[in-house]
């Protein structure tokens, strides 16, 4: 199996913490997913990407100058759902 890219990699010490990489985004849509996270009842916790460091596209988050984020969930005390299955 191939590498993962390094942009693609989660903080491994966040996963060790029990916490899931759910998805990096950023802009309105980062909004979005937030709130839904916790809607859940899920922890959330964002790290933020540099876009020149991401292999993928990223021409909108540039030409809007947007910031990019990995987004983390973990299960909160209340959500009753476990995050590994989102």
């Amino acid at each position: 199996m191939p590498e993962m890219p390094e942009f693609e990699k989660p903080n491994e010490e966040l996963l060790k913490q029990g916490w899931k990489h759910a998805s990096i985004t950023g802009g309105k849509h980062l909004d979005r997913t937030l709130e839904m996270y916790e809607e859940l009842g899920l922890e959330v916790l964002i790290e933020e990407v540099n876009p020149s460091d991401c292999g993928q596209c990223t021409v909108c988050f540039a030409s809007g100058n947007e910031k990019m984020y990995r987004v983390y969930t973990r299960s909160g005390p209340d959500s009753g759902t476990s995050s590994e299955n989102l």
